[in-house]
């Protein structure tokens, strides 16, 4: 797993991404981890949604134990 948690971020041109990736840089926290990629738009739209069949286990019984 490469990350716990991702925001993104829509800049109208490079100019815009250059000044957002700067902000970034300047408000970096002193301990942790921030990784930035850029992409274009033309990119993006490449980008493939890929998810498996969600599993639910609804447990209902009247037991007064139930191990799981």
């Amino acid at each position: 797993m490469m990350q716990e948690s991702v925001y993104s971020k829509l800049a109208q041109n490079s100019g815009a991404a250059e000044a957002v990736i700067n902000n970034v840089k300047k408000n970096t926290p002193s301990e942790g981890l921030v990784q930035l990629l850029s992409v274009t738009e033309k990119q993006f739209q490449k980008m493939e949604y890929l998810a498996g069949k969600s599993k639910s286990k609804v447990l209902d019984s009247d037991d007064r134990l139930v191990i799981i």
